[in-house]
């Protein structure tokens, strides 16, 4: 996948609002979530849902989500059960690694049309009771919290990402008062985005019902797509219709309007049609007073994001399939670069996942109009820049994570999805949306609007 031969271009977008741990989305499983992104950016993509192959969704907090939360997704969406589909874990790069995987499918030609994003419900993410199916001959066991052990532990050198963050950002000698202003500005652009309807074109509201409890009020069901047998198992070799043909029992044969995760008619509910952790009263000095999570630390709740729930999906074409059916291609998806280095360095990687990625296609950074560094912290976003030669104000121009929220299994395609919206508001050009991830890696994909 490169700039000269890329034929995978995105045809539709759509994320949920990022809500707070325990806020307005936190009755809602992920993939309910991620249902009701990818049923949006159908919507807006004007497919036929029939014509969807497979789905790749990014999340990381899987403990007791159930069997392959992306196909979940696939049935909750009301896509036909002959949609195949997998889930991705790369920590915090993981909904844009989805989004890579399915832009790869589509340029090796495996497959015309994908959904793809990612989801996290951190609100939902369960307690581990470790050697309990063993049993404990003697004493207490201990409840471990799958949020903090699954997805904001280091493995390596075990402590949370913010402790290891505060670490080197010390070491980076990076001061408290310019995280603080990074965090600021993060905030009020988010508020001014959010105002000025910049977000129209990415977030979908969602009607948490409050009595149907882990439902979603819609106007209308999603019709549920017909099935498809695969093109390539073919139907004219001896005995291939045979082998597809099969009709389930009564028993299991799945009642899509008793299942969905929608649910229509005068139904109570509560609107969420704004990310839940944007404040517009952000000031420098309520942030000033904020405690450090470690001691001589830098790193606050002021300047680091909160623990969110979300989901971002979008769908991915063939350009040649999508001219030929006449669907408009919103972006392409150009390149992808990917890093590794010292686990708790997580600071250093978008960096260098996006460097890598400049020099793999021959551009320079003044070439690119559009940039989308996650704010896993300030001090990752301000460290990328300094470290790229780009001005901090000119990265995440609608506000970052540390003000809308970081859904860690949906911020990477998030990300993907608002270089498209800025590109496409400011009549095209090139974009580059990079990430770091636990462990010690960093993405960086490339992305054009024509």
């Amino acid at each position: 996948m490169n700039l000269q031969n890329s034929n995978a271009v995105v045809l539709g977008f759509a994320r949920t609002p990022f809500g707070r741990l325990a806020g307005g989305l936190s009755p809602l499983e992920a993939t309910t979530l991620g249902a009701a992104a990818l049923e949006a950016a159908i919507e807006r993509s004007g497919l036929d849902p029939a014509e969807i192959e497979h789905v790749v969704m990014g999340q990381v907090l899987q403990a007791g989500a159930g069997q392959n939360p992306a196909r979940q997704v696939v049935f909750k969406t009301g896509l036909a059960k002959t949609v195949t589909a997998e889930t991705v874990n790369k920590v915090c790069a993981s909904g844009l690694l989805a989004v890579v995987n399915a832009a790869r499918l589509i340029n090796e030609g495996s497959n015309a049309v994908v959904g793809a994003g990612g989801m996290e419900s951190m609100s939902n993410a369960p307690y581990l009771l470790k050697e309990a199916r063993t049993g404990y001959r003697f004493g207490d066991g201990r409840l471990i919290d799958a949020m903090i052990h699954d997805g904001l532990w280091d493995y390596y050198f075990p402590m949370t990402m913010a402790a290891q963050g505060s670490k080197v950002a010390n070491e980076l000698g990076l001061t408290r008062e310019e995280q603080d202003r990074f965090a600021y500005e993060s905030h009020h652009r988010a508020t001014e985005a959010h105002n000025a309807g910049n977000f129209a074109d990415e977030i979908v509201a969602l009607r948490v019902a409050s009595k149907h409890k882990g439902k979603i009020v819609v106007d209308k069901l999603p019709q549920p797509a017909r099935e498809r047998v695969p093109v390539a198992a073919g139907s004219s070799n001896e005995g291939a219709d045979a082998v597809w043909s099969h009709a389930p029992s009564k028993e299991f044969t799945l009642n899509y309007a008793e299942w969905a995760p929608f649910v229509t008619g005068d139904v109570p509910h509560n609107t969420v049609d704004r990310d839940e952790s944007v404040r517009a009263d952000a000031s420098l000095e309520t942030m000033a007073k904020l405690k450090p999570l470690e001691k001589d630390g830098t790193i606050t709740a002021g300047n680091a994001p909160g623990v969110n729930d979300g989901a971002a999906a979008m769908l991915l074409a063939d350009k040649t399939w999508a001219a030929q059916h006449g669907h408009e291609a919103l972006a392409t998806i150009l390149d992808h670069t990917t890093v590794a280095w010292d686990s708790p360095y997580i600071a250093l990687t978008p960096a260098m996942a996006a460097q890598k990625l400049l020099a793999k296609t021959g551009l320079s950074k003044d070439q690119i109009d559009v940039w989308e560094i996650n704010e896993a912290f300030s001090a990752v976003a301000i460290t990328s820049a300094k470290r790229l030669g780009i001005d901090p104000s000119a990265i995440n121009k609608f506000g970052g994570a540390v003000a809308m929220g970081h859904p860690i299994g949906a911020s990477g395609a998030r990300l993907i999805g608002t270089v498209i919206n800025q590109l496409r508001k400011r009549g095209g050009g090139l974009g580059i949306a990079a990430i770091c991830s636990g462990g010690g890696q960093g993405d960086a994909v490339l992305i054009r609007v024509d």
